[in-house]
């Protein structure tokens, strides 16, 4: 079960393109700034992401788990099986391995009955520390 979410982090792509895209699903964008995006992604039962990118700096968070997960990469595929209904996730958040380049031919589908949700927090460098405060703390 713990397998499921370690074959699904490798969704990623390059940081030339601050967005994580997936060719057959949108994404929400819930902030992107100079240093970070946040992105929400849903999976429906039967969807599949698609051939994707995945950059160097990516964090998930799940939200929802599906019951079942197949993974491709570099040709092999691999079906994952998810929490039962009712049962907690056993990993709700990650750090992916990356970059995964469009020549690893990685694509992930929901092969299980319920919908895959996810937050996407990618970094636009190594490092996102900052001095400055949020503009929505700072007094006009």
């Amino acid at each position: 079960m713990r397998l499921l979410f370690a074959g699904f982090t490798f969704l990623f792509f390059s940081l030339a393109d601050a967005q994580q895209s997936y060719p057959n699903i949108d994404g929400e964008t819930l902030l992107e700034d100079d240093r970070v995006v946040v992105q929400r992604f849903v999976l429906e039962p039967g969807e599949w992401e698609g051939i994707h990118e995945h950059p160097e700096y990516q964090l998930v968070i799940v939200l929802n788990s599906t019951d079942e997960l197949t993974w491709r990469f570099r040709g092999a595929e691999r079906v994952f099986p998810g929490p039962e209904d009712g049962e907690p996730d056993p990993i709700g958040a990650f750090w992916r391995p990356g970059p995964v380049s469009k020549s690893d031919q990685h694509d992930s589908g929901n092969t299980g009955s319920r919908p895959l949700e996810w937050i996407a927090i990618t970094f636009k460098s190594d490092s996102i520390a900052t001095k400055d405060p949020p503009p929505q703390f700072i007094a006009d």
